[in-house]
């Protein structure tokens, strides 16, 4: 067996001698070409780690600037939103103008009732008691010291508000009772 041993060992060299410069050639191009391509994939993978770094970097970007747009725009209405805030506005408007002509004819109705309320002074509220030289007037709903004069100086019985809050001592012009009487002096050249 060491026969065996030492031929081998004899042959085996001699085998891997027999390279010829052609398959030593070819051996050293595959290995530069082996170098050059994983020179290259390193530099993929570098280049992969410098584009996902930046791509990591833009997306923190966008994120700020629809962080910041959110906060810009969070209190901007949209045409939707205009357009509806119009047609509400429209529609108040409508019902403004309703409102403002219902309001208009209750007090033209109101107008009239006024004219016709105390142009004279009615008959049953007002007595003549001929000692006192006077009328006596019965305070009706709505009435104040102001109408009553009015509707007597309306009526040609010249009198004014002091004559008549002298007349009525104890009278209080901000509290009148309906029912209540009062007395209405009569001019001093009547």
């Amino acid at each position: 067996m060491s026969v065996i041993i030492s031929l081998l060992s004899a042959v085996v060299p001699a085998f891997c001698q027999t390279d010829t410069a052609a398959t030593i050639a070819a051996k050293e191009d595959s290995e530069e070409r082996y170098k050059r391509m994983y020179a290259a994939i390193e530099e993929l993978q570098a280049g992969h780690a410098a584009l996902r770094k930046r791509v990591l970097e833009l997306e923190e970007t966008v994120q700020k600037l629809n962080d910041e747009l959110l906060r810009i725009t969070n209190g901007l209405a949209t045409k939707t939103d205009l357009a509806l805030l119009a047609d509400k506005l429209v529609e108040l408007d409508k019902s403004r103008e309703a409102d403002k002509k219902l309001i208009l004819e209750q007090l033209s109705k109101l107008g009239a009732s006024l004219k016709n309320f105390h142009s004279t002074p009615p008959s049953n509220n007002i007595s003549s008691t001929a000692a006192d030289k006077g009328y006596e007037y019965v305070i009706q709903s709505g009435d104040t010291l102001s109408k009553i004069v009015k509707a007597y100086n309306d009526a040609g019985i010249k009198v004014t508000l002091k004559q008549i809050q002298d007349a009525n001592p104890g009278l209080n012009p901000n509290s009148l009772k309906v029912g209540q009487k009062i007395f209405i002096p009569a001019p001093s050249g009547k």
